[in-house]
């Protein structure tokens, strides 16, 4: 209660939580880019259907394998290096990307994308810890996170007129010239918190009185720190509970358009404004209840762990919603269930992130982040995104999919509650 009425002095660090905002979204933009842009780079490179799975699989690959490597990486270098350089090279990437001829180039390239773009989440998980104190961290992270769902908001209409207008050429290149940009600026202001030039000395004191993690420890024992989580249930717990979450958002993130356009017969244009509906609806559910509710809630005096159990289980409970467009042939009521149901499960996304950060052991916060993510983009961004498409070759119906789906989310909701636990830090055991 007393942290509650302290004054809370500065805004650099929400300055700080809008720069990490941001990067998400040019982080996503590229894939929203891939997406909008298929049927053009199809058409541009003479790709079968069966390639163009691969320019959209190889990156999903290469970025889900790097994320153990980057976390390790974040955890010894720290976000600033690790962060600029990545953005650094994926920048130009993207830039090469729009003067490309040649299939193998473009698988080339998309492959090295995914690998340098895979230090965004974790570098973000671990800035805001760096630079948040607990009971202010919710927001933060729902800040962060709810960037991805509302890159898809403004993305798609972007990129869709910038291909139509001119071409899918000018739209990468625009894009890269975006995140060239961008990186220059983050690489002139991103610090940590005791080396940042513009932070007052309130600020900082307020910080580091309030945040265990306000420097970046170095962690020493990289293969120590992994051999714990990776036999340790609470970390199993987050990293399956997260992917319960993750299943239904990749599902969607993927296949939501073509879903309104074999369902409902609806063309591009209308599948693409239909589907902007819940994603703006999950990005402000992030927000107010994965952010802003959480850290009233914790100032209030209760406990992190009763507060992220409780809107987990009533946002995983209505992410259940979503089950009920596959059980209706009216558009509208579809678009409604989907909206409840993302906005329920993205009410619990930013909620992962902050437990990561609660429960890493010292100097570990990238690695486990990296790990949680692992796991969502194994089973979210590649298993989940192709079983979708060959149980709906199976069937000619996404309603198996959902079904899958739905079962993911129930085990995720399982894991979340039985496996994971209270809110402890993990820790690593000393070497005799």
């Amino acid at each position: 209660m007393a942290q509650e009425l302290e004054k809370r002095p500065g805004h650099t660090r929400w300055y700080i939580s809008s720069l990490l905002s941001s990067m998400i979204i040019l982080n996503y933009f590229d894939r929203v880019a891939i997406s909008v842009a298929a049927p053009a780079i199809q058409d541009s490179f003479q790709l079968t259907a069966t390639q163009l799975g691969v320019v959209f699989s190889i990156y999903t690959y290469s970025y889900t394998l790097m994320h153990l490597p980057v976390g390790s990486l974040l955890d010894r270098f720290g976000v600033a290096w690790v962060t600029r350089i990545g953005m650094t090279i994926w920048s130009l990437l993207t830039v090469i990307l729009a003067f490309l001829h040649g299939k193998l180039l473009l698988y080339i390239v998309r492959f090295l994308i995914g690998l340098t773009s895979a230090s965004a989440f974790p570098a973000a998980s671990k800035a805001t810890a760096l630079w948040f104190p607990p009971n202010e961290r919710g927001l933060a992270n729902s800040l962060f996170d709810s960037a991805a769902k509302f890159a898809n908001v403004i993305g798609a209409p972007l990129v869709a007129f910038l291909v139509t207008t001119y071409d899918w050429r000018t739209a990468f290149l625009t894009i890269g010239i975006m995140n060239i940009c961008f990186t220059i600026f983050f690489w002139w202001y991103y610090e940590q918190p005791d080396r940042h030039k513009l932070v007052s000395k309130e600020e900082l004191h307020y910080i580091q009185k309030h945040n265990a993690v306000s420097t970046e420890k170095i962690s020493e024992r990289t293969m120590d720190a992994l051999k714990t989580m990776i036999t340790n249930r609470k970390a199993w717990g987050l990293m399956i509970g997260f992917t319960g979450y993750g299943y239904t958002f990749n599902l969607l993130l993927t296949w939501l358009p073509t879903f309104f356009k074999e369902t409902y017969g609806l063309d591009i244009m209308s599948s693409g404004l239909f589907t902007a509906v819940p994603w703006l609806i999950s990005t402000i559910s992030g927000i107010i209840v994965g952010g802003w509710l959480v850290d009233t809630l914790i100032k209030k005096g209760h406990s992190n762990t009763k507060v992220y159990q409780t809107i987990i289980v009533i946002g995983m409970s209505l992410g259940f919603a979503f089950l009920g467009a596959i059980f209706t042939h009216n558009i509208i009521i579809a678009i409604i269930c989907i909206s409840v149901g993302l906005a329920g499960i993205s009410a619990t996304a930013p909620i992962g992130w902050s437990i990561s950060a609660d429960i890493a052991p010292s100097g570990s916060i990238s690695l486990l982040s990296s790990m949680v993510n692992l796991a969502n983009n194994l089973f979210g961004g590649i298993i989940a995104v192709s079983l979708t498409g060959y149980l709906f070759d199976m069937t000619g119906s996404f309603t198996l999919s959902f079904l899958v789906a739905g079962f993911v989310l129930l085990l995720g909701l399982v894991f979340y509650l039985a496996v994971l636990g209270d809110i402890e830090q993990i820790q690593v055991s000393k070497r005799k």
